[in-house]
């Protein structure tokens, strides 16, 4: 657990650039969370710049699950280099909105050895299944995809409709037709 100092300064922080409107916003959407400051992502990155890289303070913050920016914060602060595959699967069990796995998978999954493997298993199962699409999207973009045909046969499986599953499996094939 990090000191009380700390994270009173983040929520001081936190406080001192909420917006109201993009809160309101989040809110009339769905968003789940408690407490939403309403931050941006470059704001939540200019509150995370000033603490270095901890494993204990992300957990802390991801400990937090009643505030939004806590939680995003989190995939900012925790170490790149220690964040291992079983993390992985339990931070994206866990996550609760699609702007956390997007997050997640962006700053910290995409780099944990096996993220390919683990991208694949994850679209077998409903409830993060949307996580694999987009950790395969990310690969994809940073060229670190293996299996580019696999993935496309995956995307086509899941690329019909309007949600956000539908719209990463898009992406996914319009990326390879694109590119491979």
């Amino acid at each position: 657990m990090m000191d009380k100092e700390t994270i009173r300064q983040i929520k001081s922080d936190f406080f001192a650039l909420r917006n109201g409107v993009i809160a309101d916003k989040l809110r009339s959407a769905g968003c789940p969370y408690k407490i939403i400051f309403g931050l941006t992502v470059p704001q939540i990155e200019s509150v995370a710049a000033k603490h270095e890289p901890s494993a204990g303070l992300a957990e802390t913050l991801w400990a937090n699950d009643s505030t939004r920016e806590s939680r995003l914060m989190a995939t900012m602060v925790f170490p790149v280099s220690e964040f291992p595959v079983d993390k992985a699967k339990k931070w994206i069990a866990d996550a609760d909105t699609v702007e956390l796995v997007d997050m997640l998978c962006f700053r910290l999954v995409r780099n944990v050895e096996g993220a390919e493997q683990l991208a694949f298993s994850l679209v077998g199962e409903e409830p993060t299944r949307y996580a694999g699409l987009r950790l395969l999207m990310n690969l994809l973009v940073v060229r670190k995809l293996a299996d580019v045909e696999k993935a496309k046969g995956v995307a086509s499986q899941w690329a019909e409709g309007g949600d956000a599953v539908a719209r990463v499996a898009r992406q996914i094939k319009e990326e390879i037709e694109w590119c491979f």
